[in-house]
């Protein structure tokens, strides 16, 4: 009976240290925390400037991440101080390259047809002022985000565009205004070739012509001979500020033989 006795209560024992054991095999294994990627901000940037990181890669990154900078003018005086190059925080202020989509096909070796009328907006380098071009010059300016067709890319963020001055006189005497034309030439596109592209400004400065003469006139009458010094007033030169940005098109279809976008890089 002791025997007997003894074997329940072994066996009772055992099956009290079995049974968590047991309970705690069945428990689901808890999913592993999903990884959110978080918008670049000024604080980013000064850890990977600070792990030794180039200004190049760091341009880079910026342009294919998304990003939470504060670029005030004190924020912006704070990296300067930092001494972060300029160059990265260019490409803060500007932020991450949106790239315009043209649909289309793609051939086997990458070459896309760009249709005639394809928009790129560009925008000017330096300030033009009639002032001191002439026509022939050239005038520069720079894509402002890529361009890509059936998801490859045909015109890159920053390539260069030019425009001909047609048209370049300086303000002149008795309130004529100075006058400003150019016209589109080309854009570089990613393979190296200057497609051509049309469009065409006009720029006028302020003209008091009218103003000047009748002062003039009426001020002869009063004064005598002092009076033409009304007539000596100049217009307002024709200036167009750097960074003015405008729509240009391709003329004419045209083929490129482009390149892998960001966006389709990043497709699995």
């Amino acid at each position: 009976m002791k025997t007997t006795l003894s074997l329940i209560l072994v066996f009772s024992l055992g099956i009290a240290l079995i049974a968590p054991c047991a309970v705690t095999a069945q428990e689901p294994t808890p999913a592993a925390p999903q990884h959110t990627p978080t918008a670049l901000t000024n604080k980013d940037v000064m850890e990977m400037l600070k792990a030794g990181l180039s200004a190049d890669v760091l341009v880079a990154k910026i342009k294919t991440s998304a990003t939470n900078f504060d670029t005030t003018p004190a924020a912006l005086s704070e990296l300067k101080a930092s001494a972060v190059p300029e160059s990265v925080i260019l490409a803060m202020v500007k932020g991450p390259a949106e790239v315009a989509s043209v649909p289309g096909t793609v051939a086997p070796d990458g070459t896309v047809n760009v249709p005639d009328g394809t928009e790129v907006e560009v925008q000017l380098t330096n300030t033009a002022s009639g002032e001191e071009l002439k026509v022939g010059d050239i005038v520069d300016f720079t894509v402002v985000r890529p361009i890509a067709v059936a998801g490859v890319t045909v015109f890159e963020k920053d390539a260069v565009a030019r425009a001909r001055i047609t048209t370049a006189k300086r303000a002149g005497h008795w309130g004529k205004a100075g006058k400003l034309e150019w016209a589109m030439q080309d854009v570089m596109s990613v393979d190296g070739n200057r497609v051509s592209s049309r469009f065409t400004q006009r720029q006028v400065g302020d003209s008091k012509g009218g103003t000047v003469a009748v002062a003039a006139v009426a001020t002869t009458v009063l004064l005598g001979p002092l009076g033409l010094l009304w007539g000596l007033k100049k217009g307002k030169p024709s200036i167009i500020p750097a960074g003015n940005r405008y729509s240009v098109f391709v003329n004419g279809d045209t083929k490129i033989k482009g390149k892998a976008s960001v966006e389709a890089e990043k497709t699995p």
